[in-house]
């Protein structure tokens, strides 16, 4: 992302401040409109009851006015109130004292038993809100007459105090809207502190500082760092396999090489003597140069028959140790197979063999069996290898299996035997143990397990 864009906080902000102002608009308009029609109600309401008021009140004059005899709501009677009432007829108009002069001119006609609501505005520009009722006055003595009772109140305390209520409206929402902008800014802040403590352990992983992003990641960040973290011990293995790729594959070819010194000394140059060990150095070279492109174990489904291969190990071994007698045993349980790869089995078998046949006394013996770990799981294989050497001791059984590491620093060897062997196991899920022989010296076992 450049350098110059907006962070992904304050786009949040934009858009929260965005919604927040059209909310709050919103919100007021409705709070507006709402208080409009709770005061046009009232107003309403109070309209209704000095009608009702005047009605119940009203007596017929001999004139043929109607007339109340006494007014309930003392604003009527005083000039400039803000409540005026009259009540107009054939036989004239009766104005409430509050009215004389006002200039109230309401210019609804109901017909009787009718209610209308109107706006007039009087000479003094006073807007006022008027509802006339439409009656018909019934009497014994006389036909009946059709009066409009009419009562009205001024607008203009209610718009004083519709304007108060709407600058309170504005005021307040201002005020809302920036203590939640204010209240957002700092969930926000919290919110994405993973995102920023993600941009420092990057930074810090692109400077060396880490090895890997940490733990404790939010749920919607937890697959994210996983799969970060995976790519980046992917990498470092692959870069790894690669530096290592030279030292395994130099390692590996040690034994055949012997075994073919081994033949020339001894004179035995056919081609039949000597293609076996050639063929196994090509076939090394192959599976290491696949192991460093492909990134680990190539294991099939395909079960190995163990016995061929260890048996193809002892024969190499007895060449390369002629000058050594070494007595050899091999105890493979009877259709002992596993799905590895047979590159893979000899690196890991002939490794083993090879320090037990350098170390040893002359004595070495092989066991491969098969090995239930679970029983829901096929069986595995386990493979053990014993000499009578001096063994290994327990401080040291750590150490041996770091790369470069030696025990003996007076036999030959490179140090990477144990380290390999230990490598192909744990591609296969397995398990290595160093401890004691039966025979006397180191035992090695390995435990890969059944799939």
């Amino acid at each position: 992302m450049a350098r110059g864009a907006p962070s992904l906080q304050s786009r949040l902000l934009l858009a929260l401040a965005a919604l927040l102002i059209v909310a709050a608009a919103a919100a007021a308009v409705a709070l507006d409109a709402l208080y409009r029609d709770l005061g046009r109600r009232s107003i309403q309401d109070v309209l209704d009851a000095q009608v009702i008021a005047l009605l119940s009140t009203a007596e017929l004059e001999p004139g043929g006015q109607l007339v109340p005899r006494n007014l309930a709501e003392p604003r009527l009677a005083t000039p400039g109130s803000g409540l005026y009432a009259e009540i107009l007829g054939s036989g004239g108009t009766w104005r409430s004292p509050s009215a004389v002069g006002s200039g109230l001119n309401l210019a609804a006609e109901p017909r009787p038993g009718e209610r209308i609501f109107d706006h007039a505005t009087l000479a003094d520009g006073t807007r006022v809100l008027g509802l006339s009722l439409g009656i018909r006055w019934e009497s014994e003595a006389d036909m009946p007459r059709d009066f409009v009772i009419r009562a009205a109140a001024s607008l203009e305390p209610w718009y004083r105090e519709l304007l108060r209520v709407r600058a309170g409206l504005f005021t307040g929402s201002i005020v809302l809207s920036l203590l939640l902008l204010g209240g957002l800014a700092v969930a926000l802040r919290v919110s994405l502190r993973p995102l920023r403590r993600l941009e420092q352990e990057i930074v810090a992983i692109e400077a060396g500082r880490r090895d890997a992003l940490g733990t404790g990641w939010p749920r919607e960040l937890a697959g994210v760092t996983g799969n970060l973290n995976a790519f980046l011990v992917g990498e470092r293995k692959r870069t790894e396999r690669y530096r290592t790729t030279l030292g395994n594959l130099a390692h590996s070819l040690k034994t055949p090489l012997a075994a073919l010194r081994s033949l020339v000394e001894s004179g035995e140059t056919t081609r039949d003597a000597l293609l076996p060990q050639l063929e196994r150095m090509q076939d090394i070279v192959q599976h290491q140069l696949k192991r460093a492109v492909l990134g680990g174990s190539s294991a099939t489904l395909i079960d190995l028959r163990v016995k061929e291969p260890l048996e193809q190990l002892r024969a190499a071994l007895a060449k390369v140790y002629a000058d050594k007698p070494v007595a050899l045993s091999l105890d493979v349980a009877r259709g002992t197979a596993y799905p590895i790869d047979a590159a893979d089995f000899l690196e890991l078998a002939g490794n083993l063999v090879d320090n037990a046949c350098k170390y040893g006394r002359g004595s070495v013996a092989v066991r491969a069996a098969p090995w239930q770990a679970a029983a829901w799981r096929r069986p595995g294989l386990i493979l053990e290898v014993d000499d009578d050497g001096a063994g290994i001791a327990p401080a040291l059984r750590a150490r041996v299996l770091e790369r470069g590491a030696r025990a003996d620093e007076s036999v030959a060897g490179q140090g990477i035997g144990l380290a390999v062997a230990r490598e192909v196991a744990q591609a296969y899920g397995g398990t290595f143990e160093i401890g004691e022989s039966r025979l006397g010296g180191a035992s090695v076992t390995v435990r890969l397990p059944g799939r």
